[in-house]
């Protein structure tokens, strides 16, 4: 009798265990809600809602978004306006996106994204492809094309640097702005005032200065 007692109780302890494990599982979506479930892996498809980014929920993985990210979110200014970006770098991943996002609101500071980004503000860790933002970029590192209206603020970036004002502790490329500033350029500046303080390359506008001169209009 005893004997029956311990089997019955093993299975059932056996059931517990495979249900609780069930639980926490992480599994691959085709489409998902965001932010995403700490259930959930990635999404291969199409991931819709708040952002993927908002909340760290994530259980402690790095989750992915494969495919398409809409983020109609309605308080993305409020957001922005909340937002210190000068405290958003960080050495942590909390999502990888690749493919195309289209965001009223934008990524937070643990996003890698690979592909297309259009969104209000981006203060991400790394872009590799395109990111358009209506008010500003703010990333670790970037690797393609970033434009935005009001800035571009990067640790390092090769490609092309597009906004009102760019800056850069290392960059390798073109930035095209009314104020260009690099720490350290290997490229291009064209805008209004260009600045670096130590620069391989050539300077167009109105004054330009680097560590060798300050030249009107072109400097080298």
């Amino acid at each position: 009798m005893k004997t029956k007692i311990l089997v019955i109780c093993f299975f059932l302890l056996q059931e517990a265990i495979y249900a609780q494990d069930s639980l926490t599982a992480v599994k691959s979506k085709i489409i998902s809600l965001t932010p995403l479930s700490a259930k959930v892996k990635e999404v291969n498809g199409i991931a819709i809602g708040l952002g993927g980014s908002l909340f760290e929920n994530h259980a402690g993985q790095t989750q992915k978004i494969n495919g398409l990210n809409l983020e109609p979110n309605p308080l993305g200014i409020l957001m922005w306006l909340f937002t210190d970006s000068a405290k958003q770098r960080d050495d942590g991943t909390l999502l990888i996106v690749n493919g195309l996002t289209v965001s009223t609101a934008g990524y937070g500071k643990k996003v890698i994204h690979h592909g297309t980004s259009v969104s209000l503000y981006n203060y991400g860790k790394k872009v590799s492809g395109i990111s358009v933002a209506g008010w500003a970029n703010s990333l670790d590192q970037g690797n393609g094309v970033l434009i935005s209206v009001m800035g571009n603020d990067l640790a390092t970036m090769r490609g092309l640097s597009v906004s009102a004002f760019n800056t850069s502790e290392k960059m390798q490329g073109l930035q095209i702005g009314i104020h260009n500033y690099s720490n350290e350029m290997k490229g291009v500046q064209i805008g209004i005032i260009n600045k670096s303080k130590k620069m391989k390359g050539l300077q167009i506008g109105i004054w330009n200065k680097n560590d060798r001169r300050s030249l009107p209009l072109i400097n080298f």
